[in-house]
């Protein structure tokens, strides 16, 4: 199954691809295409999202979230912000959006459900 993807880059850059899956793809081969992209030891991270007005997967870094003292926090990522936020917005126009979590550092948009 052609599963389309694509890399948004902390300055808004996106790099679009796509990778023959079977419709449920497992963990190991969804951390081998995803882990590379995210940036050097940072482990993967899950989260749903709405895309076009469906639901797709998005991967973030474990990290980016965390504010740890051994490293130097990810950058805030707008475009990914922006799309792991519509799901909540969407359910709940009156919340506000600067109240949510951000996303930090590199994401990688699926634009079908891969994660079972």
């Amino acid at each position: 199954m052609n599963t389309n993807y694509h890399v948004i880059q902390v300055d808004g850059s996106v790099s679009s691809s796509s990778v023959d899956w079977p419709r449920e793809p497992g963990y190991d081969r969804i951390k081998a295409l995803v882990e590379p992209l995210l940036g050097k030891d940072e482990p993967l991270e899950h989260v749903s999202v709405l895309q076009h007005g469906k639901r797709a997967d998005m991967f973030v870094s474990e990290y980016g979230h965390m504010q740890l003292t051994t490293r130097d926090p990810l950058p805030i990522n707008p475009k990914a912000t922006a799309i792991y936020r519509n799901n909540w917005l969407t359910q709940h126009p009156e919340a506000d959006p600067a109240a949510l979590p951000d996303i930090a550092g590199v994401a990688v948009l699926f634009e079908r459900i891969v994660w079972f």
